[in-house]
């Protein structure tokens, strides 16, 4: 009998111990509008993704919400040639699977995203020639030519650091769905489409995080993500539309906060020859069709700032003076250029493409756009999928007649960033078709020209190249709402990156 009590007593007192760790365990649940495809971060030009993946990874050098470098993997780093950079790289680091982070790490990563053509990134990545191991915790990366954007770069979207061994050992089909990083957090599982989950990596260099468990929900629907919020189903929610702010803000469990943005919201054209939106005069008439006031004040509730050009304050080498702020609308304009391209009204028929789930009000504002192209005469065929359809099924594959609806980051912070994947057979050559010499001229010299003055002169140009002959017409820079519950304490970043290392319990 005695030892049968003290069994029970044994197990017992683990039970305890079980449910009082469960009961202390302290979680973080997000709802995003969108999932992941995988966790390759090389593999992909989307921010929502990252937004996610920088939790999983380090870069070596990090970005503060300001915009200021600091270290991260990278201690210390500087210039020691004209196409040549030291870094001093951190001691004592080690990956989820407790290998340690080295030199050769970073050789593996960043020569992988340099050389393989096939990643989504690589045309980011392509200036670095060499990364050269001096030591365990010291590399010199060598650039084709001077680079002086080769700091923006290696703190981006793509320049995430993987351990060697283990992806060369499972190979990137397995490692993209059993990821392994040195960031705060490391993966548990992913249910497509419905959650990832991920726990507080106990060893991260710069701490323990806050949150023991960090769950992304993938909640397309706007009205779901904010009944989530409300009703305490998640504590942060993403894109959040202007008409839910005061319900979330009156519900007293959560707050809807103003998130400064980079993204700009745009129409991408397919200009090839035989397509309607190939003739100048269409493109145009589709851009002085477009009231960009109205967008910002009627659909998002004063929440953005029209602007012509693919910048906005805060983003180097940038005009902003001549685009930012500016609505080109002129429909009587527009009706008279379609006229001289040879279409009466109602004679010209445009389809064009929205997603829904990525940004909050996303296919209202892809039907508006079609609502103003019919007030000009244009018969506008509207087609709005959801996200990962859009991206898979046109985007990715630019499967579009005349246009898309679409919005775009900037995470470089620079000009040559915003315009990079018009070139000549560049990023955007299977959806767009456009290609301008004189822009590429423009483009490449601003690759290696360090000098800030000469360098943003040529910006400037390729800029007004750009807005001329317009390949894309961009309509306003977005400002965001994020919902947080207000047992979270977190501060939202202009570059979307849900950076929840710094989050913290209200109470």
């Amino acid at each position: 009998m005695p030892r049968i009590r003290t069994l029970f007593t044994t197990i017992l007192v683990a039970l305890v111990a079980t449910v009082s760790l469960a009961v202390a365990q302290r979680e973080l649940v997000i709802a995003q509008g969108i999932d992941v495809p995988g966790f390759d971060p090389h593999g992909h030009s989307n921010a929502a993704m990252e937004a996610v993946l920088v939790n999983l990874y380090d870069y070596l050098v990090w970005k503060t919400p300001s915009g200021d470098f600091e270290p991260a993997l990278a201690t210390s780093w500087a210039p020691i040639a004209d196409d040549a950079w030291r870094f001093t790289l951190r001691e004592g680091v080690v990956f989820h699977d407790g290998s340690p982070f080295t030199a050769a790490d970073v050789k593996f990563s960043l020569e992988r995203i340099a050389s393989d053509e096939g990643l989504e990134e690589h045309v980011n990545y392509r200036q670095i020639r060499e990364v050269e191991i001096v030591g365990d915790h010291e590399v010199v990366i060598h650039t084709n030519g001077p680079d002086p954007l080769l700091v923006n770069r290696i703190s981006r979207i793509g320049s995430a650091i993987m351990p060697r061994a283990y992806a060369e050992a499972v190979g990137w089909e397995r490692f993209a769905v059993e990821p392994i990083g040195t960031g705060p957090f490391r993966f548990v599982r992913w249910v497509r489409d419905q959650q990832i989950v991920m726990e507080a990596f106990d060893d991260h260099w710069r701490g323990r995080p806050a949150y023991d468990v960090l769950v992304h929900r993938t909640i397309p629907e706007e009205s779901t993500r904010v009944a989530e919020l409300i009703t305490g189903g998640v504590q942060v929610a993403t894109n959040v539309p202007e008409q839910d702010r005061a319900r979330i803000d009156q519900s007293d469990v959560a707050v809807a906060a103003l998130a400064p943005s980079n993204f700009v919201m745009m129409v991408v054209f397919n200009v090839r020859e035989g397509t309607e939106t190939a003739d100048p005069l269409v493109r145009e008439a589709i851009d002085l069709a477009i009231d960009r006031d109205l967008l910002v004040d009627g659909l998002m509730g004063g929440l953005g700032v029209p602007t012509a050009a693919r910048l906005n304050p805060g983003i180097s080498a940038a005009p902003i003076d001549r685009y930012y702020g500016v609505n080109n609308y002129d429909p009587e304009r527009a009706v008279e250029l379609l006229a001289e391209a040879g279409y009466g009204p109602g004679e010209l028929t445009i389809n064009l493409y929205g997603a829904s789930g990525r940004f909050a009000l996303g296919a209202e504002l892809t039907e508006i756009v079609g609502v103003m192209l019919e007030a000009v005469g244009i018969n506008a065929i509207v087609d709005v999928r959801e996200f990962s359809a859009y991206a898979s099924n046109v985007w990715n594959v630019g499967a579009f007649e005349h246009f898309v609806v679409t919005g775009l980051g900037n995470s470089f912070g620079d000009n040559w960033f915003a315009m990079r994947a018009l070139l000549c057979g560049g990023q955007y050559d299977n959806r767009v078709g456009w290609c301008n010499e004189r822009f590429d001229e423009l483009m490449y010299g601003a690759e290696t020209e360090v000098d800030p003055a000469a360098r943003a002169a040529m910006l400037h140009e390729a800029t007004d190249i750009v807005a001329a002959e317009r390949p894309w017409i961009t309509l306003f820079q977005r400002q965001e709402l994020i919902g947080l519950g207000n047992a979270v304490d977190w501060t939202p970043r202009a570059d979307g990156m849900l950076w929840m290392f710094e989050a913290t319990p209200a109470n």
